[in-house]
């Protein structure tokens, strides 16, 4: 891209119509839990330890980042033996 050819956004005009989303539809029966397959990897972002997801019947492709906060991931570790510690 060619920084001459860059314009301000000015968005639609008055006439023209603007299309806005429905509203989004969220069901209270929306419990589904997914497995944990394994941990790939881990890493710290905006302060805050995140851990790479291969989630179990899912290929490699759909790993995904998920906070430490958002699940009980302390269950998928072995304690460390205090002479290693």
């Amino acid at each position: 891209v060619n920084v001459s050819r860059v314009k301000p956004y000015l968005g639609p005009l008055p006439s023209q119509p603007v299309s806005r989303p429905g509203p989004v539809q969220v069901s209270e029966e929306c419990d589904e839990e997914y497995e944990v397959d394994y941990i790939v990897a881990s890493c710290i972002h905006k302060h805050q330890l995140q851990y790479l997801v291969h989630w179990k019947g899912y290929k490699e492709h759909e790993c995904t980042w998920e906070p430490a906060s958002n699940a009980d991931f302390d269950s998928l570790f072995k304690p460390v033996p205090e002479n290693l510690t």
